[in-house]
C-alpha cells in the first residue's frame, strides 16, 4: 500500500469571494463529493460551516486568495488504550471537523484567528519561537528547552491562547521537516464544529490543518507517515503526551470505512493497514456525555497511574515468560500487543498460567529492582511531575492492565471479521467486554471491579474462556459514561462502550438501522434525568441545542485534506 500525503502539490490560493461563490452549488464540486460522499445530506451541512470559516475571514482580513484545510474527528471502536503499545486499533472518521482558512501574511507575522468566542486571536514570528533552532537535535530536546518551555506554558496558562500551541508547534514542525524551506507567515482563519473536551480528537484535527497549510505553503510534501510522526510532535511540543492513533484515522480514514491497523511508534509501517466497509444495516452512535477531564488532584494520580502501569507491564511479561523458560528470541519478537495474541502465547489457558505469574501490583521500590523496566523513572517522572511528592503513588498495578491490554488488542483483532461476516452480536458483544474493562460503577451505583486474582485466571484457564471475552482491568471509565453504557444497552443497542482515552467525553453505541431511534431516545432520556446531572457534576445543564447534538449517527468521511472550489 502506497501511502502520500494529503496535500496537491500546486497552490490553490482562491479570492474569499470567489471561494463564497462556488459554494452557492457545494454538491457540484469535486472536493466536496469526495470529501463528504453524495447523497447523505453531508455536502450541505459542511458547505455551512465553511461559509462560516470564510465569511469570518473576509471580515477579519480581506478578501485574499486563500487555500481551505479540514480535518474530521475521529473514533476508535475496539482498541482502547493500546494504541501506544502496537495493540490492534479499529479507526472511522466523524463528520464534524475543524477548517482552517489560510493566506500568506504580507508583514512576516503569523496572525491566528477563530470563529469561537472562546479562542483569542494570537500573533507570533516563527523565528522568535525557536525557528528553524530545532534543526539538527531531536524534537523532544528543543521542546524540552525551558525558554520554549516557557512560552508554551505561558499561552496554556491563559484559557483562550491554548489553541494557539497547536498552530505554534505546526508551522515549527514543519520548518524541523525541512529547516532549509521554512513555512512563511499566515494569516489564519480556525472553525471547527467538533464539540472541545468530547474524546473526537479536536485538538489532533487542528494540528492535522494547520500542519496542511504550513506545509502546503511552503510547498513541502510529507508522506503519511512523515504527517502522522508530525502530528504527534505538535501535540507533544503543546503538553498532551499522545499516541499516533487519533491522526491516523483523521488522515487516513475513507468515507463508508473502518480503518483496522496496529501502529508501533518504533516500527511505524502502514503496510498493515486494512479497510472495511462499515455495514449499511448498522448505525454506531455518538454520544457526548458533556463531561470533561479534571486532572488535577486524585484523579490526575490515578489517570497517569493507568498509563504508568500499562508502560510497564510488557516489559515486565516479557521477563517472566524468560524466567519460565521461553525461548530468548521468540520472546524478543513478542514486543508489541499485536503480537502478544493468544495463538502466540499458546492459547488461552496459556494465558491465564502466564498472567497468574505477573503480580498484581508492586511498589515502585520492588518493581525497580526486580525487572528494572527500560525508561522505567523517566516515564514516572513524566506521568507524575507536579504532582506532590506525597501524593505520588507507590503502588503500581501489573496484572489488571496487562489482562486488558492483551484482551483489547484481540477484541479489536477480531472484530471488523465479525462485522463483515454479520456477527453483529459477537461484535457487540466485545464492546461491552471492552468497556466491562474500564468500568467503575455497576448498574446500581456501586463500585466495580473485574476479578483478577489467582482464583479468577485459574477458573478462566479451566473454562478455556476466549481471551477477548475477559475484560481485563484497566478502569478509565467514570459514572457517568458507565450510566450512558447501560442506557444504550437498555434501549436495545448491540454494544456499547466509551471511546478515545476515558473519564470523560463520549460514548459509541451500536445498533441495527431498525432499533436507532430507540436507542438515541433512552440516551436522550439519560441525559435529562437528574440522576445523571449528578453523576455528571453538572453546576448547570447542556443548553437544549447542545442536548439536541448529543447523541449523534455515525458518518465516517474522507481523511484530512485541502478543499478547491472546483
Amino acid at each position: 500500500m502506497n501511502h502520500t500525503g494529503n496535500m496537491p502539490r500546486e497552490n490553490n490560493a482562491v479570492l474569499i469571494s470567489d471561494w463564497l461563490t462556488a459554494l452557492v452549488h457545494p454538491e457540484r464540486l469535486d472536493s466536496f463529493r469526495a470529501a463528504y460522499g453524495r447523497g447523505n445530506g453531508l455536502i450541505a451541512e459542511r458547505a455551512t460551516l465553511a461559509r462560516r470559516a470564510l465569511t469570518a475571514f473576509h471580515h477579519h482580513f480581506g478578501d485574499l486568495p486563500v487555500r481551505v484545510y479540514r480535518a474530521p474527528g475521529r473514533i476508535n471502536l475496539r482498541g482502547m488504550h493500546v494504541d501506544t503499545h502496537g495493540g490492534y486499533l479499529n479507526l472511522m472518521t466523524h463528520q464534524r471537523e475543524v477548517l482552517l482558512v489560510a493566506a500568506l501574511s504580507d508583514d512576516g507575522c503569523n496572525h491566528l484567528a477563530n470563529i469561537s468566542a472562546t479562542h483569542g486571536e494570537a500573533d507570533f514570528v516563527l523565528s522568535a519561537e525557536g525557528g528553524t533552532a530545532s534543526s539538527g537535535i531531536p524534537w523532544f530536546d528543543f521542546i524540552s528547552r525551558p525558554e520554549v518551555r516557557g512560552r508554551v506554558a505561558a499561552r496554556r496558562a491563559v484559557p483562550a491562547q491554548v489553541w494557539a500551541n497547536y498552530c505554534i508547534g505546526a508551522a515549527l514542525r514543519v520548518g524541523y521537516a525541512c529547516p532549509e524551506c521554512p513555512p512563511p507567515a499566515l494569516k489564519t482563519m480556525a472553525a471547527g464544529d467538533l464539540p472541545a473536551g468530547a474524546a473526537l480528537s479536536s485538538s489532533a484535527a487542528l494540528s492535522i490543518v494547520a500542519l496542511l497549510a504550513y506545509a502546503g505553503y511552503a510547498g513541502i510534501m510529507l508522506t503519511m507517515e512523515q504527517l502522522i510522526r508530525a502530528e504527534q510532535d505538535v501535540e507533544w511540543y503543546a503538553g498532551a503526551r499522545v499516541g499516533m492513533s487519533d491522526q491516523a484515522a483523521i488522515l487516513m480514514g475513507r468515507p463508508g470505512h473502518l480503518l483496522h491497523l496496529a501502529l508501533c511508534a518504533e516500527d511505524l509501517n502502514l503496510d498493515n493497514a486494512r479497510y472495511y466497509p462499515f455495514p449499511a444495516d448498522l448505525d454506531l452512535l455518538v454520544v457526548n456525555s458533556y463531561t470533561a477531564r479534571n486532572l488535577s488532584g486524585a484523579q490526575r494520580v490515578q489517570y497517569s497511574l493507568n498509563r504508568f502501569a500499562y508502560s510497564v507491564a510488557l516489559p515486565v511479561l516479557r521477563a517472566e515468560m524468560l524466567r519460565a523458560g521461553w525461548d530468548a528470541a521468540a520472546v524478543c519478537r513478542l514486543d508489541r500487543l499485536s503480537r502478544l495474541t493468544p495463538g502466540a502465547l499458546g492459547g488461552p489457558s496459556r494465558v491465564y498460567e502466564l498472567l497468574k505469574g505477573i503480580p498484581e501490583s508492586l511498589d515502585l521500590n520492588t518493581l525497580r529492582e526486580r525487572y528494572a523496566p527500560p525508561g522505567l523513572e523517566e516515564a514516572y517522572a513524566r506521568y507524575f511531575d507536579g504532582v506532590p511528592t506525597e501524593e505520588q503513588p507507590v503502588q503500581i498495578p501489573l496484572r489488571g492492565p496487562l489482562l486488558f491490554g492483551i484482551a483489547e488488542s484481540e477484541r479489536a483483532r477480531r472484530f471488523p471479521e465479525l462485522l463483515l461476516r454479520g456477527d453483529y452480536e459477537q461484535a457487540g458483544l466485545l464492546l461491552c467486554a471492552g468497556h466491562d474493562g474500564d468500568r467503575v460503577h455497576t448498574r446500581e451505583g456501586k463500585p466495580f471491579r473485574v476479578q483478577i486474582d489467582d482464583a479468577a485466571l485459574e477458573a478462566l484457564s479451566r473454562s478455556t474462556t476466549p481471551v477477548e471475552q475477559c475484560p481485563g482491568r484497566y478502569g478509565a471509565s467514570s459514572p457517568a459514561l458507565d450510566a450512558l453504557v447501560d442506557a444504550a444497552l437498555d434501549g436495545g443497542a448491540l454494544g456499547a462502550s466509551l471511546t478515545g482515552a476515558g473519564i470523560a467525553g463520549a460514548v459509541l453505541a451500536l445498533c441495527r438501522t431498525g432499533d436507532t431511534e430507540r436507542v438515541s431516545r433512552a440516551l436522550r432520556q439519560c441525559l435529562h434525568r437528574p440522576a445523571y446531572a449528578r453523576l455528571a457534576g453538572w453546576a448547570e445543564p447542556p443548553s437544549e441545542e447542545e442536548f439536541e447534538t448529543a447523541v449523534m449517527v455515525n458518518r465516517a468521511v474522507s481523511g484530512a485534506g485541502e478543499l478547491v472550489p472546483h
